[in-house]
């Protein structure tokens, strides 16, 4: 699903859209200032046209958050159509693209978003000099889609240039790893004025260094190689024709190749680790332990397989298609309850789950609780505009108790906090004792005040017990500092929206967050006592 909004300089929202295609008309004027905004809540590429007189493009957004300043004054006058963000209608058009739009072979140069010193987006271009630093001469030009090569200055003559000098750099940024096989080179060609290159050097990000040579000509001119892995092309080394030096400028470059797709395990295995071991970690190795992303992927599942407990955590997000659970190698099993049971609680839309035939309807925030010796679960979404998201925690189980449904009325709510210690909440407990039986899984969700941003503060651990937390209800630009580690060896993994985190027993467990969130807790382990925990001293946390 993306969302896209126009955002003004004050922070107003003038305009608001959402879907998995959006083909839209802004009906005002813009302002200086404005920004347009899109969020996506899967994926990393979206396929955008920002203005009828832009190119369509397909962009790699790893952040999932994309912005977008809209240009004035000589920016817009010197690299712009004359015509770009201008009146009170403006199309917007903005899908999510299709594995061959994303991963397919093109040219993966092409950004007409592209912003001078904005990095956040790709493909990025940058330089070391741009000629008096005006924008008819910014790196964006060369990756913009405009070839018109044949004079110089405003749009459609807009070129990357750096002056008359051969110590020149320019790079392009994919954001990940591409396989490219080919370059094109669209010199600007306005001679008499224009001079040109005679070679430069390209160096790939594996250390591979090639020699593109140039004539003095408007037609691309190529530089084919084998097919090679970088994450960016960087060319160095201009040598111009003739001296004394002059004006040589690049009008366009196309990089003909596909971006890598990462793939993304349906079952990811994880080992235990060791608390002696854990406090040594670097930030991205903690992340790699604990850190759980990517559970809610359009018509995937997505299962993290924790050798502490034998816990899995699952995301499921049916769009057009029913998902089902099945057994595997990794559980050696014919069927996934064959020796398990789970807890499921849907944070998204409306969707059904069947068990065995029986349909369970599931509003937001509904739960069901689904025994050992269940063969066929599936799950589907009511409303693909409006996807459910299954949110599974499993465990062993040694017998079989009943299904049990639990919409949110039907938790036990169990008051705490209070706003003085900014974490007044109310713990919803779905799969527990006092509410059900389970063999060993117990699971709830916790919702956090307006106002309050701490959770299990003071916090605790249960050497009994593991728990995994999945924190969401947040904002696109908040996150949670998740608090672990041993209460003398504490660390923090920084969390965003529907992102989960494993706690060993071993670990403190508590957040605090850039405002008011939600999380679903689940434990398994020894025993099912809630209060079994043994509390630390705020002022002995080091």
């Amino acid at each position: 699903m993306l969302h896209l909004t126009i955002v003004g300089g004050d922070g107003t929202v003038r305009f608001d859209a959402s879907g998995y295609e959006i083909d839209a008309v802004f009906p005002g004027e813009y302002a200086e200032g404005d920004k347009i905004r899109i969020s996506m809540s899967e994926g990393e590429f979206i396929g955008v046209q920002l203005d009828q007189t832009m190119e369509s493009s397909v962009l790699h957004v790893p952040g999932r958050r994309f912005e977008y300043l809209i240009p004035f004054g000589a920016e817009r006058s010197r690299g712009y159509h004359p015509d770009a963000f201008a009146g009170t209608k403006h199309r917007i058009r903005v899908w999510e693209p299709t594995d061959e739009e994303a991963y397919g072979y093109r040219n993966i140069a092409l950004n007409p978003c592209d912003r001078h010193g904005v990095d956040k987006y790709f493909p990025h271009a940058r330089a070391n000099f741009v000629t008096r630093e005006d924008p008819c001469f910014f790196e964006r030009n060369a990756i913009d889609g405009v070839i018109h090569n044949e004079g110089h200055g405003n749009y459609p003559y807009h070129s990357w240039a750096g002056g008359a000098r051969e110590d020149l750099e320019y790079t392009i940024d994919f954001g990940q790893d591409v396989e490219i096989d080919k370059l094109v080179f669209f010199l600007r060609a306005d001679f008499p004025h224009d001079t040109w290159w005679k070679s430069v050097e390209v160096t790939l990000s594996d250390g591979t260094t090639l020699t593109a040579e140039f004539e003095g000509k408007a037609e691309g001119q190529e530089l084919v190689f084998d097919k090679t892995v970088t994450r960016t092309v960087f060319l160095h080394h201009f040598k111009q024709v003739s001296t004394p030096l002059s004006w040589a400028a690049l009008t366009q470059i196309q990089v003909f190749g596909s971006y890598i797709k990462k793939e993304i395990k349906q079952m990811e295995v994880r080992q235990a680790s060791n608390a002696k071991d854990v406090k040594h970690y670097t930030t991205e190795r903690l992340r790699e332990e604990f850190h759980i992303a990517n559970l809610f992927t359009k018509d995937n599942i997505r299962m993290v397989y924790s050798h502490i407990d034998r816990i899995i955590t699952a995301g499921l997000m049916p769009v057009f298609q029913t998902l089902k659970l099945v057994g595997g190698k990794e559980l050696a099993s014919e069927y996934f309850l064959e020796r398990r049971e789970m807890g499921c609680i849907n944070i998204g839309g409306k969707g059904i789950i069947t068990v065995d035939g029986t349909e369970y309807e599931m509003n937001p925030r509904d739960g069901i609780y689904i025994g050992r010796g269940n063969k066929e679960i599936t799950f589907k979404s009511c409303d693909p505009n409006a996807p459910a998201k299954f949110y599974v925690s499993s465990c062993p189980a040694h017998t079989s108790y009943p299904i049990k449904k639990i919409d949110i009325t039907k938790a036990k709510k169990v008051p705490c906090g209070s706003v003085e210690e900014c974490n007044k909440r109310v713990i919803n407990q779905y799969i527990h004792p006092e509410v059900m039986q389970s063999c060993q899984l117990a699971m709830g969700l916790t919702q956090l005040e307006p106002g309050s941003n701490w959770n299990t503060m003071p916090c605790h651990t249960h050497d009994r017990r593991m728990e995994v937390y999945l924190y969401l209800d947040m904002g696109e630009n908040d996150v949670v500092f998740h608090m672990m580690g041993e209460p003398q060896e504490t660390r923090h993994i920084i969390m965003h929206n529907e992102e989960a985190v494993i706690s060993p027993s071993w670990s403190i467990h508590s957040g605090v967050g850039t405002r008011a969130y939600s999380f679903i807790w689940a434990m398994c382990g020894e025993n099912q006592e809630f209060t079994d925990m043994d509390f630390i001293e705020t002022r002995d946390l080091l």
